[in-house]
């Protein structure tokens, strides 16, 4: 096998990439999750599932058409963490249905995606156009963030 020397460019794009590429999926990851556990969310959950999930759906395409201006591929159905997002939600879904119990959870995993949102804004790379997009879908997770952590804290950190 012959290996590409360092100075291709699309090892540059590639590698330039890796990071939005991570990003659309982990959207795309969350919003399965968040689908599947729209199937037995309580009637508070619900709408903040389904408002997790169009939100996710709608960065995932974002971040697609971004990926895709810049000769990426974006993956259309997530990684393996998809299955493991929705296996978790059904699980904890079987005992009682999801309650407010599941807030703490939801704070990390939007918690884990914006980490992903900075490490692709820390590159330089990115248009005007591309970078406001990404620090909006950012300011997006972030209020979604402050509106869970109200709500734990209304009802009492875990109860449903």
């Amino acid at each position: 096998m012959m290996m590409q020397p360092p100075d291709d460019p699309k090892i540059k794009r590639d590698e330039r990439l890796s990071e939005l590429a991570t990003l659309q999926v982990r959207h795309t990851d969350a919003a399965n999750g968040y689908d599947a556990g729209l199937e037995s969310a309580n009637a508070t959950m619900d709408p903040v599932l389904r408002r997790l999930s169009d939100m996710h759906r709608d960065c995932a395409e974002q971040t697609a058409r971004i990926l895709v201006a810049h000769g990426g591929e974006p993956d259309p159905d997530g990684s393996w963490l998809s299955w493991v997002h929705r296996s978790v939600m059904v699980a904890r879904g079987m005992i009682d249905g999801l309650g407010a119990d599941v807030i703490p959870g939801l704070i990390d995993g939007e918690k884990r995606v914006l980490e992903q949102l900075d490490r692709v804004l820390e590159q330089t790379h990115w248009t005007d156009v591309d970078r406001n997009a990404l620090i909006g879908q950012r300011d997006r997770i972030e209020a979604e963030i402050a509106e869970l952590n109200a709500m734990k804290a209304d009802t009492g950190g875990a109860t449903s």
